[in-house]
């Protein structure tokens, strides 16, 4: 049994272990960046946003060379770099006459910059009124590209970026609110309610440990304080109020730095897929979790797939939460709405991940 329990928490450590701090990170304030002006000089046809601090020393050096081969490839390429949560947003809303924008980063850079995109023209407006979205994968976290088939290597996103063929694809929305207060804002990839936003909040309070053994603490701590919130959940016809261990609403399939939570998502068709895993104990979460990596969590009892346009969440007890990646730091708001805004950005992908009509 301790060989299984070790075995268990080294599997899942290994697939949590990307989400350390690196500018991407889960512990982003994300709800920064809102009333920000984001202003671009003398605009370009082509304008490229980056992370300065995605990926550690590694993405320095992937972002370097990005930049040397995106320099080969336009002519006319403007380089921005974000200094603070939620600036990508900002510098985004700043690059809407553009024909090409670039997030170089991680998913938490992507989904500020298609969120910038999205709210400097309005939700509702055609897709046609936006500029292209490229990707150049340099984050701990890329789980999007995974998705839509956009290569890890940065050369070969960089050559995606140029010649790669349009492919529009659904923005969630998320109206969040509580007694007094209300907000919007956006996600492209996946929104995670419960444990593994716990887990990511654990790690984050190690001043010390990397690695490993950072993620296999973070785990043991948010096993050892395990909450099973309480949540109305409300998606087309189906209703239920029941406790939870967590909840993903996604648009992609990955999540979490490649756990499959959606193996069957198209980020395209117009809805939300969304898992729900029951509240259980915690050897049994323990056994359970490690499927969720591989995607075949979905056969289990303890959890109920659903598929949906809107969805609608009103938790009658502190959660945890993240878009992206990106932890919402401080937490105040207890009811979610869920959106789908159909085919709102449109991104530039290997002409073989292009999903025919």
């Amino acid at each position: 049994m301790v060989r299984f329990l070790l075995a268990s928490l080294a599997s899942l450590a290994v697939s949590l272990r990307s989400r350390a701090w690196d500018g991407d990170s889960p512990a982003r304030r994300f709800l920064t960046w809102q009333g920000c002006a984001g202003t671009i000089d003398g605009m370009s046809r082509v304008v490229a946003i980056v992370n300065p601090v995605a990926g550690k020393a590694r993405g320095a050096k992937l972002r370097a060379k990005a930049a040397d081969e995106l320099k080969q490839l336009f002519s006319d390429i403007a380089f921005v770099e974000s200094n603070a949560p939620g600036h990508a947003a900002a510098l985004a809303q700043g690059a809407r006459d553009a024909e090409l924008v670039i997030a170089i980063g991680g998913d938490g850079t992507v989904r500020e910059v298609a969120s910038g995109l999205v709210s400097a023209t309005g939700p509702l407006d055609h897709l046609t009124t936006r500029p292209l979205l490229a990707v150049i994968p340099v984050g701990s976290c890329n789980d999007l590209p995974k998705t839509v088939g956009i290569p890890s290597d940065v050369i070969e996103a960089c050559r995606v970026a140029k010649v790669g063929s349009a492919r529009p694809i659904d923005v969630i929305q998320v109206e969040m609110s509580d007694e007094a207060t209300s907000q919007r804002t956006y996600f492209i990839n996946a929104a995670g309610f419960g444990f593994d936003a716990t887990v990511t909040a654990e790690a984050h309070k190690s001043k010390h440990l990397r690695g490993l053994p950072l993620y296999l603490v973070a785990i043991i701590r948010a096993l050892s304080d395990l909450k099973c919130p309480l949540v109305r959940i409300r998606a087309g016809a189906f209703e239920t109020e029941q406790r939870v261990l967590m909840i993903a609403a996604t648009n992609g399939r990955y999540y979490g730095g490649g756990m499959k939570v959606a193996p069957e998502a198209e980020p395209d068709d117009g809805l939300i897929e969304v898992c729900i895993a029951d509240s259980m104990g915690r050897l049994s979460a323990l056994r359970k979790l490690p499927r969720f990596v591989a995607g075949t969590h979905v056969t289990l009892k303890e959890v109920r797939m659903l598929r949906t346009p809107e969805l609608e969440l009103s938790f009658l007890e502190p959660v945890l939460i993240e878009l992206d990646g990106d932890l919402l730091v401080p937490q105040p708001f207890g009811r979610f709405r869920l959106t789908v805004l159909p085919q709102a950005i449109t991104l530039r992908v290997p002409y073989s991940a292009r999903r025919e009509p």
